[in-house]
């Protein structure tokens, strides 16, 4: 991703930019000045937002509430890292240079490491539906964590994902003109047939069949759904929600790499130079790519419970660390204890609220029905009469 058409060569051979949008001439303010700092923001508000998810997930697990879809969930943040960390921060040296700067091994590595992870999240997020529709239609006892075949999955993804972009691996280089460097793709001749054919199958394997696949197993979870009906409410029954989180998070990652696909696909089959598609919808594309990198840890704190609690109890352990750190050493008093004490404490509030029972509660508890009142008053204030004595010869004397 990232390229621009650059100029054609000839009826046969065409240039593309590799690395982001760079100018052979003097480049306007807003791609030099706005659009780095733009993408600087945005790689700073996803390095944080997918650390905070990944740390929430961490903290699930070591509480023993792993599963094969969160497990997904934190392969699929962590892709998004690699992206704010490796390839963002190349795109604003490069749009605040205009020219290329970093050396010829990530002028050859970078488009192909870029696409690398955004394939690594297409089929992630093809396995995470994979996965939560077997969740739907797995009994919960049956539920289990397969370490061996979550490591096999993601060997497979991240397999397809360094092989399947290899093109722009072999054919970016450098290039001098005008008295600066640039990074391009340039496609030799003997390759051009080849090219053709990849650029027709690359955005169907890459793009269009895990959507496709994704977008099936969503449906058929949510067609399951409807179908069972259970006769008292459960857990699973009520995960509608996280069902309906994933597909949107992988239909908003589809539909944001759409323009992109669109820039990609118009610049390889474009005839004639005029074809070429303009720059400023090119960059549109780049940055509405990368602003997917900050969407998903913005869904799963907006919708999911579960993250939300997991966000309160990480902040209450940075809490209780900052408290350690307050603590002077001659106070006499032990940081550790002190930290123990307040977690403890507050632990057993959150139990304790959960098993108190509230004013309407002890109210119904307390309440008697006046049929019940009427019946248990007469019971007590009833004495047995003579004229009611089954046995009255008993008690009469004798002669």
């Amino acid at each position: 991703m990232g390229e621009q058409h650059f100029r054609a060569m000839n009826s046969s051979q065409a240039i593309f930019f590799a690395g982001g949008a760079q100018s052979p001439s003097e480049a306007p303010v807003e791609l030099t000045v706005v659009l780095p700092l733009l993408l600087a923001t945005i790689c700073l508000v996803g390095l944080g937002g997918n650390l905070l998810v990944v740390a929430i997930l961490a903290h699930d697990f070591r509480r023993g509430k792993g599963s094969a879809v969160n497990a997904l969930v934190v392969h699929l943040c962590a892709t998004d890292l690699l992206l704010v960390c490796f390839c963002i921060p190349f795109r604003v040296v490069t749009y605040a240079r205009h020219s290329w700067v970093l050396g010829a091994f990530v002028c050859r590595t970078t488009d192909w490491f870029l696409h690398s992870c955004w394939v690594a999240k297409s089929f992630t997020l093809a396995a995470i539906g994979q996965a939560r529709y077997r969740h739907v239609v797995t009994p919960p006892k049956l539920l289990s964590l397969d370490t061996r075949q979550l490591v096999g999955v993601l060997l497979f993804i991240w397999s397809l994902a360094i092989v399947m972009p290899l093109p722009h691996l072999l054919f970016t280089r450098i290039q001098e003109s005008q008295g600066a460097t640039f990074c391009v793709f340039q496609v030799p001749p003997n390759a051009l047939n080849f090219m053709d054919v990849f650029s027709k199958l690359y955005p169907l394997l890459a793009y269009v069949l895990p959507m496709c696949f994704s977008f099936c197993c969503y449906m058929r979870a949510m067609r399951h759904r409807k179908e069972r009906r259970p006769r008292a409410p459960s857990p699973r029954h009520l995960s509608r929600k996280l069902t309906s989180m994933l597909m949107s998070v992988s239909l908003a990652f589809e539909a944001m790499w759409l323009p992109e696909w669109v820039v990609w696909v118009w610049a390889r089959h474009s005839a004639f130079e005029g074809q070429k598609p303009p720059a400023a919808f090119t960059v549109l594309a780049q940055v509405v790519m990368f602003l997917n990198c900050t969407l998903n840890p913005g869904v799963f704190m907006a919708v999911s419970d579960e993250f939300r609690q997991g966000f309160r109890d990480i902040w209450l352990m940075v809490k209780c660390q900052a408290c350690l750190k307050v603590l002077r050493p001659g106070s006499g008093l032990n940081g550790g204890e002190v930290a123990t004490s307040t977690v403890q404490s507050l632990q057993d509030l959150h139990s304790a609220a959960k098993a108190e029972p509230t004013e309407v509660d002890r109210l119904k508890e307390d309440v008697i029905l006046p049929d019940v009142e009427h019946f248990w008053q007469d019971r007590r204030n009833t004495t047995a009469g003579e004229e009611n004595d089954p046995t009255p010869w008993e008690h009469q004397d004798r002669p």
